[in-house]
């Protein structure tokens, strides 16, 4: 029997548009990292801020969708993220 391991840490951010504000509903996922991701994904809060759990250390590729857009962000994930959770901000821009 194999015990799961604890996540290294947390990305945290916020979703914004183009104009600075907030998006609400906007599906934020992981799409990939130095491990498999597989559906590691939130959706915002009416104040566009999201938390997804990063399983490793590592850098990570994160996709948002909303109706303002689609956009992409890569974040790191230090080693001792535990400590200190990561942080990114992704700004949602038309396509």
């Amino acid at each position: 029997m194999s015990i799961p391991s604890a996540p290294a840490g947390v990305i945290r951010g916020t979703v914004r548009d183009a104009a600075g504000a907030p998006v609400a509903g906007a599906r934020v996922a992981l799409t990939g990292g130095p491990v498999p991701v597989p559906d590691i994904a939130a959706v915002t809060g009416g104040d566009g801020r999201f938390a997804l759990t990063a399983p490793a250390a590592g850098t990570y590729t994160l996709v948002c969708r909303g109706d303002g857009g689609t956009a992409t962000a890569r974040v790191r994930v230090p080693a001792a993220a535990a400590a200190r959770p990561a942080e990114v901000r992704v700004e949602l821009r038309p396509t």
